[in-house]
């Protein structure tokens, strides 16, 4: 079996490794073997090692094959290789204290036991001894697998959302994913969080790929929505409606006909009242991705109401003239009633070819100029509303035959 060589590969280096005392799998592959998920259908596997992470990754390379990358001051090594299609994430034991709430943490050399606790859940914090002598032995301090099967989820310590603020929105995503509940003391820690500002430190770019993360989820709608009850939401971006989460959806259901519905097309759907600038700042999104979200929102909050009622073909060219795809997809997910216009023009307008370009007025000896294209215009208007069904007769309608 393809985990079983990984495995056997991994825990032969970690004996060979003179800088490697015990190996064990870590995270989320243990959690999910704790629900009965094979191994063989995880693909992102952790490891932590007591010993040096580095080491025992640069000795995987040089016996399998791969790259490495590490970072030293972390005690961070990430393995792609031969064996696995995922990169492999190799973990020095260590502890860590926050000098500060939400700055990165000072990290020390320290047991498998403070490794575990370092981390976000106690659902997360379960290892399984990898390298041989005791294979397959769990280490679980902190109880995370009663807590799995008793439905709970747990932090380790009151300031753990003070410490790291996106474990907040972790939270969110374990919490419905798995279908558990806060413990009294989680539920207490993270409304302190919240009423103490902890989202407000951390940086766009992290909130922004926790935001990722979110869209991943089976059901992101129903993070959002579990988001804003437990007032997740309002710390985030103030204002993000509940009430948008039904577009939500609808654009979700049809993310596999529009390829691809993105997380900025989720953002737009469920900042309805928000000034998208609040949001561009917040999730750091700047450049390319900052005007997506602007048309996104724009296309939103300004096209429905054009949409409204019935409308000519010549009409519907130039109201959604200038929109893509995907634009017209949030458009639809936000407002169903303009699904007939938009299916009217991706049907039947888009693929009609004009009867007359440019060139073939300047064959026609029309000069060059804001004429030319007002004449193109014209010609397009008297072929949507079926006037003009040939370039001759159009060529004869602007006097050019």
């Amino acid at each position: 079996m393809e985990v079983e060589a990984l495995l056997d590969a991994m825990a032969s280096a970690a004996q060979a490794c003179a800088d490697c005392a015990a190996l064990h799998l870590v995270g989320g592959a243990v959690r999910d073997q704790q629900r009965g998920r094979p191994l063989e259908e995880l693909r992102d596997l952790d490891f932590v090692v007591e010993g040096s992470a580095v080491t025992l990754g640069e000795l995987l390379v040089s016996r399998h094959g791969g790259e490495l990358s590490s970072h030293e001051r972390f005690g961070t090594a990430t393995w792609q290789g031969p064996l696995w299609a995922s990169p492999i994430d190799l973990v020095s034991a260590r502890r860590e204290r926050y000098p500060e709430p939400g700055q990165l943490p000072v990290v020390e050399k320290g047991s498998l036991e403070d490794d575990l606790f370092r981390r976000d859940f106690t659902i997360n914090s379960i290892a399984s001894r990898i390298t041989p002598g005791a294979r397959g032995q769990l280490c679980d301090p902190s109880g995370g697998i009663d807590d799995l099967r008793n439905g709970v989820l747990r932090i380790h310590h009151p300031g753990a959302f003070h410490d790291d603020a996106t474990r907040v929105l972790r939270l969110a995503r374990f919490a419905v994913r798995f279908d558990l509940d806060l413990d009294e003391a989680t539920a207490v820690a993270l409304a302190e969080a919240l009423s103490g500002g902890s989202l407000d430190r951390v940086s766009g770019d992290r909130l922004w790929a926790e935001w990722l993360l979110l869209c991943a989820e089976p059901s992101p709608a129903q993070v959002l929505l579990w988001m804003a009850e437990h007032g997740i939401t309002d710390a985030l971006a103030p204002g993000m409606a509940t009430g948008s989460l039904v577009a939500l959806k609808r654009g979700l259901a049809a993310s596999s006909e529009v390829q691809p519905w993105g997380p900025l097309q989720s953002l737009a759907l469920v900042l309805d009242g928000v000034d998208p600038e609040l949001a561009i700042e917040r999730f750091g999104l700047q450049g390319a991705q900052g005007a997506r979200l602007r048309r996104f929102t724009a296309v939103v909050r300004e096209l429905p109401s054009s949409l409204a009622g019935s409308r000519a073909d010549d009409e519907l060219e130039w109201l959604l003239r200038h929109s893509d795809e995907q634009e017209r997809a949030v458009l639809v997910a936000a407002d169903p009633a303009a699904g007939d216009a938009v299916r009217r023009y991706e049907d039947h307008i888009l693929p009609l070819e004009p009867l007359l370009r440019g060139e073939d007025l300047l064959a026609a000896g029309m000069p060059e100029g804001q004429a030319l294209g007002e004449a193109l215009r014209r010609v397009r208007v008297g072929q949507l509303r079926g006037d003009l069904s040939t370039s001759e007769e159009a060529l004869s309608w602007l006097g050019l035959s």
